[in-house]
């Protein structure tokens, strides 16, 4: 389609030409003034920063002639001082109260080991040093048995199984008994008659020595335990809680009966060894003992030992 055919375009309004105005020529040529847009009209000068020496003069001069920052310098300084000073008198005390201690410490367990000797009955002491081997070990093996029943079976099945099993032991003797003076004619004693007379009862004297060992045991054990639960003694409480802790992780590994199994082999083992080797393992204690004892003197010589200041 030709633009120029068109009715609505004129075409004498547009026209292209790849040369400039003449006049437009000659008003440049004519005109001696440069350009406004030229270089040499422009300015160029950088600006030129200060000196730093004169920034650094200035700076400290200003924190050389600021009391604020010299009275926070001073504060600073003075809580640092009073800081270490706390923390000498912490090692300080902390020193002193091992030292305190230590043998007091040492005094309440053999204080421990003694009363737990005495409270042990007589009877119990010569099953547990197996004074009669014979009966220690009957007690050891029934008690063994029992504590083994109880941890595979509920406790109704282990009480009506022991229950069942000592009536049928005891019938079971009945029967021989009855046997050997039926038909052999020898008449032997009743090891259970004589275990159990026919005239068993509690005496009242029975009853009052029980009592006033459960009253004299009972108000030592509730003065202990307040003793240890109000930190009367520090070193005993620390120990205490201790021994707590190692409880909690046991029980994270095994049950009470598994515990009481451990214990009750423990009871009817260790005491006899130590028995018969006393003297071997009092030495090796007693050198285990020296050498902590060397150790704390070592740790307690190495902490400051300064004299809170007035």
């Amino acid at each position: 389609m030709d633009l120029s055919e068109s009715n609505d375009f004129d075409a004498s309004a547009y026209t292209w030409s790849s040369k400039p105005d003449e006049e437009q020529l000659i008003s440049l040529e004519s005109t001696d003034e440069p350009l406004a847009t030229t270089t040499a009209d422009l300015d160029f000068t950088p600006v030129v920063p200060p000196p730093a020496a004169t920034t650094t003069t200035t700076t400290q001069n200003w924190e050389t002639s600021n009391p604020v920052v010299d009275s926070v310098v001073n504060q600073t300084k003075t809580e640092l001082k009073k800081g270490q000073q706390q923390v000498e008198d912490i090692f300080t005390k902390t020193k002193r109260i091992v030292k305190e201690n230590w043998d007091h410490t040492l005094n309440s367990l053999g204080q421990v080991q003694k009363k737990a000797s005495q409270m042990v009955p007589t009877k119990v002491q010569s099953l547990i040093y197996w004074k009669n081997p014979i009966q220690s070990g009957v007690v050891f093996g029934v008690l063994l048995s029992v504590i083994i029943t109880f941890m595979f079976l509920s406790s109704l099945a282990a009480v009506s199984f022991w229950l069942l099993a000592f009536l049928v032991v005891v019938g079971l003797y009945k029967l021989y008994n009855y046997v050997m003076t039926t038909f052999v004619g020898r008449v032997q004693d009743d090891i259970f008659e004589s275990i159990f007379p026919a005239d068993i009862n509690i005496t009242e004297q029975q009853a009052q020595a029980l009592a006033n060992a459960i009253r004299a045991n009972g108000t030592s054990l509730l003065k202990t335990a307040r003793s240890l639960f109000l930190w009367k003694n520090l070193s005993n409480s620390i120990i205490f809680g201790l021994a707590l802790f190692a409880f909690f992780y046991i029980g994270l590994s095994m049950n009470a009966l598994t515990f009481a199994l451990i214990g009750f082999v423990f009871s009817f083992t260790v005491p006899k060894i130590y028995q018969v080797y006393q003297v071997p393992i009092d030495r090796t204690a007693q050198q285990v003992l020296d050498q902590i004892n060397q150790l704390l003197a070592k740790v307690t010589s190495k902490l400051p030992n300064k004299a809170k200041t007035a």
